[in-house]
């Protein structure tokens, strides 16, 4: 149709990435902007061209509406010719088509693109939009592993099967409803429901639930058939996951789930299963280790003060020093003071139980965390003192307790006699 190098409107034609019945998909580039795109070119049926181009502005007008990370970016449209092209968002990546071509999935991978597919239906259904193709080929997998939604909301003839020239089933009959299938002119959201119950049948199972040699063979399986147990296709697949799948393959629309977001919670129920897909860096973990830190800091806090406060109590407990209790007070017999001595003698003062040396009050008075313990005539023993008391209390009670200033005052009272 477009030749490499050609120009359509404002872009210029970069290669052809594909081609189906609807037409064929470019990859372009905006000659002003530089940006570059992918661009269908949705070719009017031949039956009824002005008919089928009204459907596809009709829809293209409902997927520009459409804003979700997992929905293809539609950026404009335009007329080219009797054509209509389609400007969407360029996707790097494969489709899912492509990969089960290459390589089986493992289950948390099947349910983690599930699980995108589905929050793309609940938002669209939400605003009445329905896809009615949702199969492998409409399904994209990009390089940074989101899943996007392709071809959203694009309409099909009730005849188009997806069939090649040569009449061979390529996929699109495989993911059809049984409603679809018959013609049914109320289809609404759980078509979508059924093809999305398809698609993670095949992904877990490894297979569709229903093949055939034509297409009769197949659209009759999906209207009539029931599909196979997925249990006991893969004994891997736990019952509850496989009550689900046979859920949203019932035939009837009313026994599947009503909404695409009864599905996806159905899933994230099921016991060891992902609650959420991966894809996004979550900020639960963060505040989580920055709540525990803080509890952390709190508590050592909370020990610290504690700890300080009882070690101050017991500090308390040994720097304040007993009360002296003494029936008679201690006078020292220094040699240098024989005054003292004889005024003591007239006065008979009664005799001391323990004389001190000068010296050792005089050690005492400057040292006094080395004294030990003091006994008094009650037979109360005081503790030790530790080595970090201070020395203000202590000096003030052995000040107190210094017999030099009592010996003072009596020897200026002889002195006046």
């Amino acid at each position: 149709m477009f030749q490499v190098g050609q120009s359509i409107g404002d872009y210029a034609v970069l290669q052809e990435l594909g081609k189906g019945g609807y037409g064929k998909v470019y990859k372009v580039e905006h000659t002003i902007t530089s940006r570059r795109e992918a661009m269908k070119i949705l070719a009017a049926s031949d039956a009824s061209p002005a008919e089928q181009s009204e459907r596809f502005l009709r829809e293209i007008r409902l997927q520009a509406s459409l804003s979700h990370p997992n929905i293809a970016v539609v950026h404009t449209a335009f007329w080219v010719n009797d054509d209509l092209a389609l400007v969407c968002e360029l996707l790097e990546g494969e489709s899912l088509k492509q990969r089960l071509d290459r390589q089986a999935l493992s289950q948390k991978q099947a349910l983690d693109i599930i699980i995108q597919v589905l929050e793309a239906l609940t938002y669209a259904h939400a605003r009445g939009i329905i896809h009615r193709d949702i199969s492998p080929s409409n399904i994209f997998l990009t390089s940074g592993g989101t899943v996007k939604i392709i071809d959203f909301g694009l309409a099909k003839a009730a005849t188009d099967l997806h069939l090649t020239r040569e009449g061979s089933p390529v996929g699109a009959a495989h993911y059809m409803s049984p409603e679809q299938i018959r013609g049914a002119q109320d289809i609404d959201a759980r078509t979508d429901i059924y093809s999305c119950g398809v698609v993670l049948y095949e992904l877990l199972v490894g297979k569709r639930p229903f093949e055939g040699d034509n297409t009769f063979d197949i659209m009759k399986a999906h209207t009539e058939e029931a599909p196979p147990v997925p249990a006991a296709e893969d004994p891997q697949i736990s019952p509850a996951l496989s009550n689900i799948l046979l859920r949203a393959l019932e035939k009837k629309a009313e026994a599947r789930f009503q909404a695409a977001d009864a599905f996806l919670q159905a899933i994230r129920n099921v016991p060891g299963q992902p609650a959420v897909p991966v894809r996004l860096p979550s900020t639960k973990r963060p505040v989580l280790v920055m709540v525990c830190v803080a509890l952390t800091m709190l508590v050592g806090t909370l020990v610290a003060a504690v700890s300080t406060r009882l070690g101050n109590a017991q500090s308390h407990a040994l720097v304040l020093p007993l009360p002296p209790v003494f029936d008679v007070p201690a006078v020292v017999m220094p040699s240098s003071v024989p005054a003292v001595a004889k005024t003591t003698r007239r006065h008979k003062q009664p005799r001391v139980a323990a004389a001190v040396a000068p010296e050792k009050v005089s050690s005492a008075l400057l040292e006094p965390a080395s004294v030990e313990t003091a006994t008094n005539n009650t037979g109360i023993t005081a503790g030790t003192a530790p080595e970090t008391k201070p020395r203000s209390g202590v000096v003030k009670v052995l000040k107190r307790m210094n017999p030099f200033q009592k010996t003072a005052s009596a020897s200026k009272i002889d002195a006046a006699n």
